[in-house]
């Protein structure tokens, strides 16, 4: 048997006690010493942690404290601060002597000896002008003094509390005056209307007044350099004397603009003209005033009495309460052009009006205010009134004011057409009285079409100017044409056979608007509203030329009896009108686009 030993079994020999085995060995002490000497190591650690912590902690106690001694420090010394800052130098402010005060002691001196009360009165005062208290210069200038003098190392001996340095203040000052106590002369003008007795009333004239700003701002600068700091002071205004008394406005008041169309034998429309008139009849119109047609008006409803009448719906013709009234708005559109008066919305209708040139129609639509209107606002310097007029199929509208354009100056719209596309289709209609084959025309349709409106200006007859107002687009009728497509004919009832015989006699096949009036009772059309901009002018109907319109004069005159069209609201078209085949972005809309303002606007 070997005597050697493998070194397993040296390790398990060392590990054996005295009577069974050796002692520990040096692997174990080294193990043992490693192990107290990383506990050392720890404990070293956590205990300069914990110095560092408490090390911290005390310097930042004593830097708590010394700002809170500094903290306190600072409040003693602005307690002090009255004792600190009192004058040492002789100072006066006006007669009040400062010398060794703080600032708020020096300014409650000052103001004990002199109080603010100033306020001034108008010369020419009348019933309800009340004085005005003049804001308090007087601390105003006494804190600019104040300032000069505790920011100063060397201030001056003596100080004046008067008005230099106040031109801002008081400027504002005698501004307020002016605000409070201007009037605007006013000359005598229509006030009112009396349907009963079919007269006008006219207001008294009122002289105006303006304060001369420049006599108030002297009179404050007086009274401060004198020390009158209470003192009341008379303001002066200069008067300015009205031109017009109530008797020379009547007299010189007349009408400025005026226009006439024809309407249908329908007496439900025309039952709704009647009342779209006299809810607009004797309507004043004051200075800047804008009129809304649908405003004005209103919703036209059963309730109103209005009655149901031929009126576009999305392209389609449905009966509908006020069907009729855009006859209404667009007179009125070519009357207030007449007159001068500046239009600020205006739309065109979906199809071509029939009586008034197409380009100077206007269509409108309630809709809960929101619906195309026709507006304008008074631009004259007085205020105008309105007549609105139906009798015996004739709708006349007028404005009655004092005259805008200079003698023998007339302004007029002018309107061509300028395109014609196709309508789009044919709309059939099933005849079952028809043999089959056989087609027969209702309607031939008509074109759409696209037009172009100018200003034109004449002096004494002369043509001044002549230019662009504003592109107007329109869309054409679908011609119908019946057929039988069952196969099987049936006899005409009388009933059927007179209306295909009214049918072919009130709406001649070349016509371009259908017989019956309709009236807009949605917004079918689309775009934004026309604004029409005019600063001048009474219009005159524009001359019918080879390819225009229905005139106003020329050819036929204004009063000619033609066939209402179909109307419904064409709104202007950002893009410009539709082209052929197209809606302006809404089922049936026609178009318009007022791009270049009145002459002189």
């Amino acid at each position: 048997m070997s005597s050697r030993v493998g070194r397993g079994d040296r390790r398990s020999e060392n590990r054996s006690p005295a009577a069974g085995g050796s002692y520990p060995g040096s692997g174990y002490y080294r193990r043992k010493r490693r192990k107290e000497r990383e506990r050392r190591k720890r404990m070293f650690v956590g205990v300069a942690v914990a110095v560092l912590v408490l090390a911290l902690a005390v310097i930042g106690a004593k830097k708590l404290i010394r700002l809170g001694q500094s903290a306190a420090a600072q409040s003693a010394a602005a307690e002090s601060t009255v004792e600190e800052t009192a004058l040492k130098t002789a100072v006066t402010i006006n007669d009040v002597d400062i010398t060794g005060m703080s600032r708020m002691e020096a300014r409650k001196a000052v103001l004990q000896k002199y109080q603010w009360g100033m306020k001034a009165v108008l010369e020419q005062a009348g019933e309800g002008d009340e004085p005005y208290p003049i804001s308090d210069l007087l601390s105003v200038k006494l804190d600019k003094i104040l300032d000069e003098i505790y920011s100063s190392k060397a201030p001056t001996d003596s100080y004046a509390l008067d008005a230099e340095g106040l031109d801002a203040e008081i400027a504002a000052e005698a501004a307020a005056m002016a605000e409070r106590w201007n009037v605007q002369a006013k000359n005598g003008a229509v006030s009112g209307y009396n349907k009963e007795t079919n007269s006008f009333s006219y207001s008294d004239s009122v002289d105006g007044r303006s304060v001369n700003q420049e006599a108030a701002a002297a009179a404050i600068r007086t009274a401060m350099q004198e020390k009158n700091y209470g003192e009341e002071l008379r303001i002066p205004a200069e008067i300015q004397k009205a031109e017009l008394s109530a008797a020379q406005a009547k007299e010189q008041y007349r009408v400025i603009g005026t226009f006439t169309t024809e309407a249908t034998a329908n007496a439900d429309r025309n039952n709704n003209l009647k009342l779209a008139c006299e809810a607009i009849d004797g309507t004043i119109l004051q200075v800047g005033e804008e009129f809304s047609f649908n405003h004005t008006t209103g919703n036209r409803t059963l309730e109103k009495g209005y009655k149901p009448a031929g009126a576009y719906l999305n392209g389609k013709v449905v009966l509908e309460p006020g069907g009729g009234v855009c006859q209404i708005s667009s007179t009125l559109y070519n009357a207030v052009i007449k007159a001068g008066l500046t239009p600020t919305e205006r739309h065109a209708h979906t199809f071509e009006p029939s009586y008034v040139t197409p380009g100077e129609d206007a269509a409108v639509s309630y809709d809960g205010y929101s619906g195309p209107d026709m507006r304008f606002v008074n631009t004259t310097n007085s205020a105008v009134a309105l007549r609105a007029n139906f009798h015996d199929r004739t709708v006349t509208m007028s404005v009655i004011g004092l005259p805008v354009l200079e003698e023998g100056v007339t302004i007029s719209l002018h309107s061509v057409k300028t395109e014609e596309y196709d309508n789009g289709g044919v709309e059939y209609v099933e005849d079952t009285t028809l043999q089959p084959g056989i087609e027969k025309q209702i309607t031939g349709g008509s074109m759409g079409s696209r037009w172009v409106t100018n200003i034109v200006t004449k002096k004494n007859g002369e043509v001044q100017s002549d230019v662009f107002f504003h592109n107007s687009g329109y869309k054409g009728h679908s011609k119908k044409i019946a057929r039988n497509t069952s196969g099987v004919v049936t006899e005409p009832s009388d009933a059927e056979a007179m209306t295909i015989v009214e049918n072919t006699e009130t709406v001649p096949e070349q016509a371009s608007n259908s017989a019956t009036e309709a009236e807009t009772v949605a917004p079918g059309g689309s775009g934004d509203g026309s604004s029409v901009r005019s600063s001048a002018a009474a219009v005159n109907a524009s001359t019918k030329s080879s390819n225009a319109g229905p005139g106003v004069e020329g050819t036929r005159p204004q009063s000619q009896t033609i066939p209402a069209p179909a109307e419904t609201s064409a709104a202007l078209s950002p893009q410009g009108p539709a082209g052929p085949g197209e809606n302006s972005g809404g089922p049936g809309g026609g178009s318009s686009e007022t791009v270049a303002p009145f002459p002189g606007n």
